[in-house]
């Protein structure tokens, strides 16, 4: 690296941006985020000797000002990519100043002033590097070089976010840069436990020390994060380095999606004091009845997937994904469909998501960015090994485990691999609040873990020999009672043949992906021309992939096989034009976040809390009969509901014919109602709706009725 010290001593002729970094007395976090510059080269050891872009951290390289060349996978194995910038810091009482890294791909290496001074390889966690031996002295300005590289360069024994439907794999910076002073004892790692069965919060702590002998003292508050009250506070004295807090709370309030109420502990060390959000709430399996219990409660889980990676490489994602504002109005948009979770798909987001989850009130499935199908994971990456991963996945988790959002470790998706397993099971035991992990299409490792199931139904339409069934394509799917399907019972079926019994999370299903324009993707193309072919708009076949959505959803809900529901996929890239994309999301358009206006009015009842399904299938009706009714009252919420069902049938905006039954529904519970129609004595298309009353919405199950 003799290109590095000569560009120190011509630092003075080059215009580069600096930090300035106010005096601390005790231990603090001081952000490195915002403009910095940024160069390419073409070997890793030969430092540019100027830096004619900006960049904003935390991003990607494509937006880079003046842009860089386009990204063009996978030929880009020769490019390096060096950010750059200068800060001064005042360092004199302190023992370490680590850099703090959150997310950076593809492997950072870090210079200080010069010298090599740290390399984070993995790709989707924080690392922490000691640069005070680095340092010039305090005050004076010091630069700062990483290096990054791309996916194509990437060391072959990590995890590099393989997906088989992505063009391009942005390297960056793309989460939070921090300058962390630390004055020993210091708070080195947190893990707060809510206890809500004990009344407690339970805090294992890591403590860093120069020297061991002497105790220490520990003092916590636990404070409303909203009034900032103090609720309860005390301090004990501890001379291990690993310690075990046990703080008792009383008149507390639970976190939930419906009510996501916060509070913070603040530790403090004689020169360190260190605050973490978290929230009053459990989240465990009942295998008996196999569903979810968030709080003691049953809880199934409706909601979305976003595969943050991919709207990465969406035409127009710009700089949103680090626009709070922006992510903020994403969730309230989530939140408006009736979706309480959602699943992060092959890998994560940067870390403020988690945070507005956490403040708003959303589940997270957080999934590790590994997809590499029936081959396992030795078919791309051959020197991944279960240890290596299991690191990997230590440092996810630790980024992770304070959030009360997060309720599910995913490990992978749809992968059959022998190195999953092993892996997580390394891991588990250092998650004190033990939540269930999901092993994609590989066996479960517990009874108390879940099992993933993509019951792609229509998936056998988008082959090129398929043919139109011909009872209809709704009565050949949904006319009788199926399992989950397309999981690990089919991938990986266990060695005695027995069935893994389970709790089943359905995170995939339907395959009627449009793009934003209304034109279908790649894998929906075969669908709608051979199933939907009538459907020749945009409009028609939002129309059409909204309505058959939501009855599929309707369907797995009201046949209780599942313990939730996330529908996919809720944010995603769109590519109508080559290379075109595989799948797509609902929305109008990202900059409005507005969801297509069919997607809202069909698929939005059919995630209500409390639902409802008319079990009818058939393509075709006769004239003037009576229609026999079994209408499902789906009831996921935690009282009883009661009401009115109303039935109706239109030709367009005229209603024809119509019906009401009072019913209700126990909570937790669904109901079947028998009633019957008159069908219109004049054959042509007709629309059912049944609906009922809750949390002031009107819930419809939607119907076509051809009636010949």
């Amino acid at each position: 690296m003799k290109y590095i010290s000569y560009l120190v001593l011509v630092s003075t002729i080059v215009t580069f941006f600096s930090c300035e970094i106010h005096k601390n007395n005790v231990n603090s976090s001081i952000s490195l985020n915002g403009d910095w510059q940024i160069a390419e080269t073409s070997r890793p050891d030969s430092v540019p000797s100027s830096f004619t872009s900006n960049i904003q951290v935390p991003s990607f390289v494509d937006l880079a000002k003046p842009a860089l060349a386009k990204l063009n996978y996978p030929n880009d194995k020769t490019r390096y990519f060096w950010y750059h910038k200068t800060f001064t810091v005042n360092h004199d009482n302190v023992d370490l100043v680590e850099l703090e890294l959150r997310k950076v791909k593809y492997e950072a290496h870090i210079y200080i002033n010069g010298k090599k001074a740290g390399q984070q390889n993995i790709a989707f966690s924080s690392g922490k590097f000691n640069i005070k031996d680095f340092l010039n002295k305090s005050d004076t300005p010091n630069e700062l070089l990483i290096r990054i590289g791309t996916k194509e360069n990437f060391t072959d024994t990590l995890i590099s976010g393989a997906d088989f439907e992505k063009k391009t794999f942005f390297p960056g910076i793309y989460d939070d840069v921090n300058l962390l002073l630390k004055k020993a004892p210091f708070i080195e790692h947190l893990q707060i436990v809510p206890n809500i069965d004990k009344n407690q919060v339970e805090a294992y702590v890591e403590i860093g020390r120069l020297e061991k002998k002497d105790p220490f003292n520990v003092s916590y508050e636990i404070i409303e994060h909203v009034s900032k009250q103090v609720i309860a506070k005390g301090k004990k004295e501890f001379l291990s380095d690993s310690i075990q807090l046990d703080i008792p709370l009383e008149n507390y309030q639970l976190w939930s999606p419906e009510s996501p109420f916060l509070y913070e502990l603040k530790l403090t060390t004689d020169t360190d004091t260190k605050t973490t959000r978290f929230g009053m709430r459990s989240f465990t399996i009942d295998q008996e009845k196999k569903q979810f219990v968030l709080n003691n409660k049953p809880y199934f889980l409706l909601g979305t997937n976003v595969p943050m990676f991919r709207f990465f490489e969406d035409a127009n994602r710009g700089s949103k994904p680090w626009d709070e504002q922006w992510v903020r109005k994403l969730f309230t948009q989530f939140k408006s469909m009736n979706w309480n979770s959602f699943r992060f798909h092959v890998g994560p987001a940067p870390d403020f998501w988690y945070d507005l989850a956490d403040e708003m009130g959303l589940l997270i499935q957080d999934e590790y960015a590994v997809w590499y199908g029936k081959g396992g994971v030795n078919s791309l990456d051959k020197k991944i090994t279960p240890k290596q991963l299991a690191i990997e996945y230590e440092h996810w988790m630790r980024d992770r485990w304070n959030h009360p959002s997060i309720v599910i470790w995913d490990a992978q998706n749809e992968t059959v691999s022998k190195i999953t397993g092993p892996a997580l099971e390394m891991v588990r035991g250092l998650d004190k609040s033990n939540r269930p992990w999901d092993n994609g299409y590989s066996r479960p490792m517990q009874k108390t873990d879940i099992i993933e199931a993509h019951p792609y139904l229509l998936y056998p339409y988008h082959l090129k020999e398929a043919k139109v069934p011909d009872e209809g394509i709704l009565k050949k799917l949904l006319g009788q009672v199926r399992l989950p399907s397309n999981d690990p019972n089919e991938q990986d079926p266990s060695e005695d043949g027995k069935h893994y019994e389970n709790t089943v999370m359905l995170n995939e299903y339907c395959w009627l992906w449009l793009n934003r324009d209304g034109s279908p993707t790649t894998l929906s193309d075969n669908v709608y021309s051979l199933l939907f072919s009538e459907a020749k708009t945009p409009e028609a076949r939002f129309t059409v992939y909204a309505q058959t959505l939501a009855a599929l959803t309707e369907y797995w809900r009201a046949h209780k096989k599942v313990a939730g529901i996330h529908h996919f996929a809720g944010l995603t890239y769109s590519r109508p034009t080559e290379p075109r994309g595989e799948t797509s999301d609902a929305f109008k358009d990202v900059e409005s976040l507005e969801f297509q206006d069919a997607f809202v009015k069909y698929v939005k009842p059919a995630f209500s809390k409390v639902g409802i399904m008319v079990d009818i299938w058939e393509k075709e009706y006769q004239v003037g009969q009576k229609l026999e009714l079994p209408i499902y009252l789906i009831n996921d919420s935690d009282s009883i509901w009661k009401g009115d069902v109303a039935i109706s049938i239109y030709k367009e905006d005229e209603k024809i014919n119509d019906l009401v039954i009072s019913s209700e529904s126990e909570n937790y519970k669904v109901k079947i109602e028998k009633t019957a129609i008159d069908l219109p004595k004049t054959n042509g298309i007709y629309q059912l709706r049944v609906s009922l009353k809750y949390n002031g919405e009107t819930i419809t199950s939607y119907r076509i009725l051809n009636i010949k």
